[in-house]
């Protein structure tokens, strides 16, 4: 089964692939939809159905926002890391939260940064590295 994707800065990325992923791999466990800028709260929402997800990173996507990422850290029990640089509608008080959890990863920074990265990158190195 497909356990990883990226579609990291594709302009084509929207909802409706997003949909077509959880529909068809919903046994992913790492998604990459940095930087697709059509993603939005309604995509996001369908990784709830994701129930092996672990790293989800939405960098970069300026329309997803706080009740998405919440409904997703809520219903996706394995989730261990989400990266969220440059999300312009998530508010500081998710962000502290997020962080709080110890699930934030804010890839821009360097505060726990390379110890999270290190987490993902050996998780990730046997199949497929974002």
């Amino acid at each position: 089964p497909l356990r990883v994707v990226s579609l990291a800065g594709t302009w084509y990325t929207n909802d409706e692939t997003i949909n077509d992923i959880v529909t068809y791999f919903g046994e992913i466990e790492c998604v990459n939809v940095n930087k697709c800028y059509k993603v939005s709260d309604e995509g996001v929402r369908r990784f709830i159905f994701c129930k092996n997800l672990r790293i989800l990173k939405i960098s970069g996507c300026f329309k997803i926002g706080d009740k998405s990422v919440r409904a997703v850290v809520e219903e996706c029990r394995t989730l261990r890391q989400i990266a969220m640089d440059d999300c312009r509608s998530i508010s500081r008080s998710m962000l502290d939260k997020l962080k709080n959890m110890g699930i934030l990863l804010l890839e821009g920074k360097k505060e726990n940064v390379d110890e999270m990265w290190d987490l993902s990158r050996r998780y990730m190195k046997r199949d497929f590295l974002f």
